[in-house]
């Protein structure tokens, strides 16, 4: 089976995401081209960050196997129900208050120290933070996939994805009409002409979906992932909407929709990995946020249990990575986790409303406004 959702596990410390399934495809050469050694280093990588993290959970250390680092607020489009601008709206002259590239080279190396497995490099748009891109594709062992609207990529990206652990991650919607509807015109088929470039050169390279429920029968429809598949595309994420900007209600998923997207079967056919985020969360004993799968770091440093709920009582721009790992707001959400199961709208921490800030040992969390 492909279907590359969250795994359950009795164990706090999952990796999330099966990664191995990736690599046991690169062998057939079904996702782009690695050779066998590079297979076999990312394995062996994989394995050292799993023995780190259970090191640390040893000495009360909560290392998340995933890390999603969103290097700026601003972007050059302006979607649709954009998760990241209603949250995080950039303000005037806030671009001084980004982490410099050097601090978050810093973390990022601490943060493989302490054994996350896989960075994540979001945004806004990313690649407005081209040099830091850069810096981190020469991070050693770890695989790197980069969130693009695919706008500000040229054939100097493309040859970095070719020799770095980058993988660019093209955002679209569907087909064209839906993809040029939330993004804007033309978007749609520059994606496609560099997916078309990056097949050509058997680079490795994947694509995401927000999932609604306007998009959701074209997006979960055969023919429409069969046509990913004709593409080339690596890897598929498939993230469902959660509504953050007032007045966007009508795109969260029905219950149809939303258990035909959590169904491993329909992708057991395919030749490349999906990714359903969050998934499931009643069937992995609650959300998985806060580090019991993945952290979120903001342009800014503060440490968040999740892109989609900006709470956060302490600051990487000051303190350790390690450091911030003892967040008594990460903790306090672990410990409660149960509570936290799949509700209407994608993301059970966002569903719950005050739910981190009702928390008494989080008096110091805040929300950006």
């Amino acid at each position: 089976m492909i279907y590359m959702g969250i795994v359950k596990s009795e164990s706090a410390d999952l990796f999330n995401i099966r990664i191995s399934d990736f690599f046991e495809m690169a062998k057939t050469g079904r996702a782009g081209k690695l050779s066998p050694g590079r297979i076999a280093e990312a394995i062996l990588f994989l394995r050292k960050q799993t023995s780190r993290r259970a090191v640390a959970q040893k000495r009360g250390l909560v290392v998340p196997p995933l890390l999603i680092a969103s290097l700026t607020r601003r972007c050059n489009l302006n979607c649709a129900g954009c998760y990241s601008r209603a949250l995080r709206p950039s303000l005037p002259g806030e671009t001084s208050q980004e982490l410099s590239d050097d601090r978050f080279m810093a973390l990022f190396e601490e943060a493989v120290e302490l054994g996350v497995s896989s960075i994540f490099l979001a945004g806004g748009e990313p690649l407005l933070r081209r040099e830091l891109v850069e810096r981190a594709a020469k991070l050693k062992g770890i695989f790197l996939p980069l969130f693009t609207n695919g706008t500000l990529i040229d054939d100097a990206i493309v040859d970095l994805a070719a020799r770095a652990s980058i993988v660019p991650i093209l955002s679209i919607e569907g087909e064209e009409r839906q993809t040029d509807g939330r993004r804007g015109p033309g978007i749609h088929a520059g994606a496609l002409r560099w997916m078309k470039e990056m097949k050509s050169r058997k680079i490795i390279f994947g694509a995401s979906l927000t999932i609604t429920s306007q998009n959701a029968d074209i997006a979960l429809d055969a023919g429409f992932l069969e046509a990913l598949a004709e593409l080339g595309i690596s890897v598929l994420f498939m993230v469902e909407y959660v509504p953050v900007s007032q007045g966007t209600e009508n795109l969260i998923l029905s219950d149809e929709q939303r258990d035909r997207l959590n169904q491993p079967e329909q992708f057991s056919r395919l030749s490349f990995p999906v990714v359903v985020l969050p998934g499931d969360e009643q069937a992995y004993g609650g959300c998985l946020a806060a580090g019991r799968g993945f952290l979120h770091l903001s342009p800014e440093g503060r440490v968040e249990a999740c892109p989609f709920a900006p709470f956060s009582d302490m600051s990487a721009a000051d303190h350790s990575f390690e450091e911030t790992l003892s967040s008594p707001m990460l903790a306090a959400i672990r410990e409660r986790h149960s509570e936290l199961t799949e509700t209407k709208g994608g993301c059970a921490l966002w569903n719950k409303g005050g739910w981190i800030a009702s928390l008494s040992v989080c008096s110091g969390a805040r929300a950006k406004s």
